[in-house]
């Protein structure tokens, strides 16, 4: 086990639990998607794995080591977990795309050529590689690469686990979808990633798992179909449905319980098919 949190418990004040005796394994390599209603303890989840919010009772276990104990290697722990926040393109300051990137790994035992290879390679993964777009400042990029920056920023120290912030809020749809490219890849290089979204589309898409927190719990954790092919479910917790199993049921198309885009085109394609046939 990679991750795993036991029992819990975070709060902000004496009266209100945001996370609640809470408890989640994360095996390498998989992808959650982490989504519920506003409130429910998701963008805190991140931010106690990740080693900001002490929990007032449980453990954080990170390769069986409690990362909140005084003899943990924190310095190596950062390195290996990284967080990109929402809207981390607030956070940028220095005075071009390279540079950006290069701050997070100054102080690594990288030599000169090694480092500058990380960040070349960096950039590609992020599509951010050209000449005129490197020697550009962070503040001059379009909303979708400063969000391709920041993700730049995490991958460059090679993270095990990668936790991602609504990542796709702002964005327009060909944002989303190189966002959505970029993480599909990270994840066959056997990066764990664990993703806050309020977008069931994104998550159909790219999720392994999905995890719906509701005051500071797990309420289920379950495949994308499981979840989503809940009408009732989706409504009472507020996470809605993705616009594929809209679409399939006004349209009388049997997706099988893969709500992906690539199947629904697939499935539609062959029903029209079929009645052309006819």
């Amino acid at each position: 086990m990679e991750l795993e949190l036991r029992n819990v418990t975070v709060s902000y004040s004496s009266a209100e639990k945001i996370l609640d005796n809470f408890n989640l394994e994360v095996n390498k390599g998989l992808f959650f998607g982490i989504t519920g209603k506003s409130g429910s303890g998701k963008t805190t989840l991140l931010e106690t794995i990740c080693g900001f919010h002490k929990p007032e009772m449980g453990q954080v276990l990170f390769n069986n080591q409690n990362i909140y104990e005084g003899k943990f290697d924190t310095v190596s722990f950062r390195k290996k977990v990284q967080m990109v926040f929402q809207f981390p393109e607030n956070q940028f300051f220095e005075t071009d795309i390279r540079k950006e990137i290069e701050f997070g790994i100054k102080n690594t035992t990288l030599s000169s050529e090694d480092l500058n290879r990380r960040v070349t390679e960096t950039l590609q993964t992020v599509g951010l590689n050209d000449n005129e777009t490197e020697e550009l400042s962070p503040f001059a990029l379009s909303g979708g690469q400063k969000r391709r920056l920041a993700l730049a920023c995490a991958l460059v120290l090679q993270p095990e686990i990668l936790l991602l912030d609504e990542p796709f809020s702002g964005l327009d749809n060909s944002g989303q979808n190189q966002i959505i490219k970029i993480l599909q890849n990270i994840k066959t290089k056997g990066t764990t990633i664990l993703m806050v979204s309020h977008d069931p589309n994104v998550l159909c898409e790219i999720a392994d798992r999905i995890i719906v927190m509701n005051d500071g719990r797990i309420i289920k954790n379950e495949i994308p179909p499981i979840v989503y092919s809940d009408k009732q479910f989706c409504s009472q917790l507020g996470i809605g449905q993705p616009d594929t199993i809209t679409a399939a049921n006004l349209l009388d198309v049997n997706l099988n319980n893969d709500f992906t885009y690539e199947n629904f085109i697939t499935k539609l394609a062959e029903k029209l098919l079929l009645k052309n046939n006819d």
